[in-house]
């Protein structure tokens, strides 16, 4: 392999390898994981130079009864701020205190409920730059002491400044401050759960998980649809929950989280609502201002013994952001998680239909866990081509052709045999997998090549695989004059090929489909290193028996000596390229 080659693939592997790193960013405000340290997931340190925003308080005293206007604002002319977190914290312990009020409708920020607290923290609503934000924070009842206030600002995606403090407020204690009790048993005035199995398969459809759950009424999470005969659907949402928890159901048209309608069934402050929201493109959630036209609750939501229940009227043909119509088949995704005052927060689970459903007359019982097995076989056959076939079969012309001098089998020299059923065995996994891979999802799923270059890397690795064996056919004799364009081009695309399949590889351990731990990145790295590592040592010891006229050196017992040489390093690396690639498959197939 030339030099240049050889760092290419180095280089691509490394970057490819930290990609797996997760960056995060939160347009829509800082999650509660976030809360402990305030600072930004945004891969970069937090800016050295000083802060061009400050925070001002109304006054620097108040009661423990009554409440302090914080403004959050730039100290130059025309500055402004993407994002920001907010907090109270109690000074001489250090520990976060009091909660924010704001309205629902404010479009500037919003509550966070940090360390199981109520809205005891304050972050932005959205990216938009904000020249000031003014909040209302309300000390503990009967809380005595003081308090300083610290902000994490956001100006740039890297330009940022963590845990910026406030003057100090003094909080006294108001003699008519008389904590009152927050939490109330509701649980007896609220309806018994509705025996939602009661019809399943005959007079609604219903999906639900684990598998076989509806015949044992042991579901966790379910959801039943029918058609009405308004040109509505009527839609029970149901689950386990526990808290401050949701469970939602998303319409989507390619089973992918991202452009869908949900409608939630939500328990917040022992308050219980069904609301409508929307997945944006990047995967994040929106709850409408108020519900689309012919959204109606058809029963109260309601919470027994660990289930929440919500059943809607569903209008088939609407307008979330885009245009919906069910009366199409739709994928149905299904989630639960915590939740805040305002929007859902990121799921602990989430399920997805296995196939599209018409709503309207699949009334039959299916289960979210879709059979896996195309994906599994895809996988695993990529694995034994690129990782195990390609990658042995790439040595034998390069390293090999004077390991076995004199022996052949059906009038072929051994290294030509040994790689020609190599890379034939490649060529035809390749091709299987990626037939596959098209009768899986129904053909060519259309996404943004950004988002997931996956599908486009792997349909130019299979062309390229594909091409090279008519290529090998058509090659001119070993002493033809333009043998080595032949050969120049047949090892470009290999290597291309070869490049773009680990490649291809490495992406697959990141999408949601391929459900692999974040330990795969450390086993295809291992393999790469190891690919690496073999093409360094045999070029060392093919290069230290070479004159400078290119011909073997050495007399005849020090030929068999590299020989031996080249045959150990050989099946050396063939049990480990082996080893990782069957620990890659049995990662596939245990997802």
């Amino acid at each position: 392999m030339p030099s240049s080659v050889m760092s290419l693939f180095c280089c691509l592997f490394m970057a490819i390898t930290f990609s797996g790193i997760d960056v995060a960013a939160y347009p829509t405000g800082a999650p509660t994981t976030a809360c402990e340290s305030m600072t930004p997931d945004h891969g970069s340190p937090p800016s050295n130079i000083p802060c061009p925003f400050e925070i001002i308080l109304n006054q620097n005293q108040t009661f423990s009864n009554g409440s302090l206007k914080i403004t959050l604002q730039s100290s130059q002319p025309s500055g402004s701020f993407k994002g920001f977190l907010v907090m109270g914290f109690n000074k001489a312990t250090d520990r976060v205190i009091g909660s924010f009020q704001i309205p629902s409708s404010y479009n500037l920020s919003k509550t966070v409920d940090c360390n199981n607290e109520y809205e005891n923290a304050a972050t932005h609503k959205s990216n938009d730059p904000k020249e000031s934000v003014t909040l209302d924070w309300i000390p503990p009842q009967g809380y005595d002491g003081d308090v300083i206030f610290k902000t994490t600002f956001v100006e740039q995606f890297t330009t940022y400044w963590v845990k910026q403090p406030s003057e100090i407020v003094k909080v006294v204690a108001s003699e008519n401050a008389t904590p009152t009790s927050t939490t109330t048993d509701v649980t007896n005035t609220r309806p018994p759960l509705p025996d939602v199995y009661d019809g399943c398969g005959l007079s609604k459809g219903c999906i639900a998980t684990p598998d076989d759950c509806v015949k044992s009424k042991t579901c966790s999470m379910m959801a039943t649809y029918k058609k009405l005969v308004n040109d509505h659907l009527q839609l029970e949402i149901y689950g386990q929950v526990k808290g401050d928890e949701y469970v939602a159901v998303g319409f989507s048209t390619d089973s992918k989280m991202g452009s869908d309608s949900v409608v939630e069934c939500v328990q917040y402050r022992e308050t219980l609502e069904a609301y409508q929201s929307y997945n944006t493109p990047q995967r994040n959630n929106q709850r409408l201002p108020s519900n689309l036209p012919g959204f109606v609750k058809l029963n109260s939501p309601t919470y027994v013994d660990g289930y929440i229940y919500c059943s809607v009227q569903h209008p088939l043909v609407f307008n979330n952001t885009v245009s919906f119509d069910l009366n199409k088949p739709h994928y149905l995704l299904m989630a639960t998680g915590s939740t805040g005052k305002d929007n859902i927060q990121e799921h602990s689970e989430k399920e997805k239909s296995g196939m599209s459903i018409d709503l309207t007359k699949d009334y039959s019982v299916s289960y979210f866990k879709e059979s896996r097995v195309l994906k599994q076989l895809h996988g695993s056959f990529m694995v034994i081509a690129w990782l195990m076939a390609a990658s042995t079969g790439v040595m034998m012309p390069r390293y090999m052709k004077k390991t076995w001098v004199g022996k052949q089998f059906m009038k072929k020299d051994l290294w030509f045999v040994y790689h020609r059923a190599l890379m034939v065995l490649a060529w035809t996994l390749t091709v299987i997998g990626f037939i596959i891979i098209f009768i899986d999802v129904d053909g060519w799923v259309s996404e943004s090549i950004s988002e997931n270059p996956h599908p486009l890397i792997g349909c130019i690795t299979t062309v390229l695989a594909f091409i090279q064996p008519f290529m090998a056919w058509m090659r001119p004799l070993p002493n033809a004059p333009n043998r080595y364009i032949f050969n120049w081009a047949h090892m470009l695309v290999g290597y291309s090929a070869h490049i773009l399949a680990i490649t291809c590889i490495f992406l697959a351990v990141e999408m949601d489909e391929a459900e692999l731990p974040y330990e795969t990145y450390w086993i295809l790295t291992a393999h790469v290193c190891c690919y690496v590592g073999v093409h360094v040592l045999l070029t060392f010891l093919a290069r230290r028996n070479v004159d400078g006229h290119g011909e073997m050196k050495g007399d005849n017992p020090g030929l068999k000596q590299a020989s031996l040489q080249r045959q150990v390093i050989l099946v050396c690396y063939i049990c480990i390229v082996v080893g990782l690639g069957s620990a890659v498959i049995a990662f596939i197939a245990g997802a």
